[in-house]
């Protein structure tokens, strides 16, 4: 083989890397410019912001990336927006201080029974009258010892709220002509 044979099969060919890796860095550079502008969106919404990193990393490629993620936004616009949701949960955590058991509903704290449902929240202390909570055994006011209740009572079924019809058998919920099944 003659020496310019192989001199013009190594040019071709040095040719072909060449162009390979100039293929390659293009798309390269093409992918960085894109994940920046995908990047620098998802972290701000200034749009002067994402076209000045945009055309850093465009004109000054891996140099320009390196400034960009050095100086980009910490946090993304949903980490940021995750954050406040929590946030925000637990102040409104703090800001109740009272819910009905039942219902759910907010209740002021000095409710004795909730105004939704009628489920009774707390009992007035017999001492002082203030109301306490239920599982409470003394009054925190006064210290009078509280009698022991068995947790949340619907004011419908309250004995004071029934009067005469509490000493009332309750009817039966069986049709006429069966047996009240036993289980």
């Amino acid at each position: 083989m003659p020496i310019e044979e192989i001199l013009t099969t190594a040019e071709r060919i040095a040719r072909i890397v060449v162009t390979v890796l100039a293929a390659y860095f293009v798309a390269l550079w093409i992918a960085l410019i894109w994940w920046t502008f995908r990047d620098i969106r998802s972290r701000t919404n200034d749009v002067l912001l994402q076209i000045a990193a945009t055309l850093l990393v465009t004109v000054f490629s891996l140099p320009g990336l390196l400034i960009y993620y050095i100086l980009r936004p910490p946090r993304t616009l949903a980490e940021l927006y995750e954050e406040s949701l929590a946030e925000e949960a637990m102040l409104q955590e703090i800001q109740v201080h009272a819910a009905c058991p039942q219902c759910k509903q907010p209740a002021e704290p000095d409710f004795v029974y909730c105004p939704w449902c009628q489920t009774r929240l707390k009992r007035p202390c017999a001492g002082c009258e203030r109301p306490l909570l239920l599982r409470w055994r003394n009054c925190p006011y006064c210290g009078h010892v509280a009698a022991p209740s068995s947790g949340p009572l619907p004011a419908a079924e309250s004995p004071t709220s029934l009067g005469p019809a509490a000493s009332r058998p309750a009817p039966s919920l069986a049709r006429p002509g069966t047996s009240p099944r036993r289980g």
